[in-house]
């Protein structure tokens, strides 16, 4: 009977209490991108012959990396051109991304035009991941619409996957900069791209609409973006877009 009760006791208790987890470890914060200030000509002029002088050897992927970092906090048009060599002709695409970053933190006039010239440099026309950024770069450093005649074309050179952030850069500077001009080429790139007739022979083969697909899956809400900052609309197709817009021309 007292065992019976015993037991019937104990089974009413609390329950031995869990030890509480120990506290989340935070996550890391990164680190701070270094402030950028303005370099006396003196300063600037010795941390470009630095840098030429580094890249004309063999250094290695971390001395390269250092070399830039050392540059990341300054702005002053003598380290241009060294940057601009670099995103021209290192071999590593990281180092060539990292210096075309760099670029944007230079006087935005002298930038302006290095990134323009490299954007058309067929050296690195071949990196779509390299012209991204520059395209980023030119956003930040004194973009006017009188440069997109230097941008426009390159969305649409083709469809490949490792065009995609360089597709998606130029979304992104045509946000926010609001640019006009990019609507054609926002109303091409809005519908679900599948071939309108595909018996006809200048249409382009299979791989080419499944690439350009695969691109535009990624990408739709930006072209959606770029055209509400320019309109203040939103649209589902290119056709509602266009009726809106013969009604509601944009100056």
């Amino acid at each position: 009977m007292f065992a019976a009760l015993l037991t019937s006791l104990l089974a009413c208790q609390d329950p031995t209490p869990t030890p509480a987890p120990p506290p989340a470890t935070p996550a890391q914060q990164p680190e701070p991108a270094p402030k950028v200030e303005a370099w006396d000509d003196k300063t600037a002029k010795a941390a470009a012959d630095e840098l030429t002088k580094l890249m004309k050897g063999t250094p290695s992927m971390a001395e390269k990396s250092a070399a830039l970092e050392r540059v990341a906090s300054g702005s002053n048009k003598l380290l241009v051109k060294p940057l601009a060599q670099i995103v021209e002709r290192d071999k590593s695409v990281l180092i060539r991304k990292r210096a075309a970053e760099l670029i944007a933190n230079q006087p935005a006039a002298d930038a302006g035009d290095a990134i323009l010239r490299l954007l058309k440099n067929s050296r690195v026309n071949a990196f779509p991941a390299v012209m991204a950024e520059l395209v980023r770069a030119l956003s930040g450093a004194g973009y006017t619409s009188a440069n997109w005649r230097d941008i426009d074309n390159l969305f649409e050179q083709d469809y490949l996957a490792e065009r995609v952030p360089l597709h998606e850069a130029i979304l992104d500077l045509i946000t926010r900069h609001k640019e006009k001009q990019a609507l054609p080429l926002l109303l091409r790139n809005l519908d679900e791209p599948i071939p309108s007739n595909v018996q006809e022979a200048k249409n382009p083969p299979a791989e080419y609409w499944e690439a350009r697909w695969k691109a535009w899956a990624v990408w739709r809400e930006k072209v959606k973006e770029a055209l509400f900052a320019i309109t203040g609309q939103r649209f589902s197709t290119a056709a509602e877009a266009k009726e809106w817009l013969k009604k509601n021309p944009l100056k």
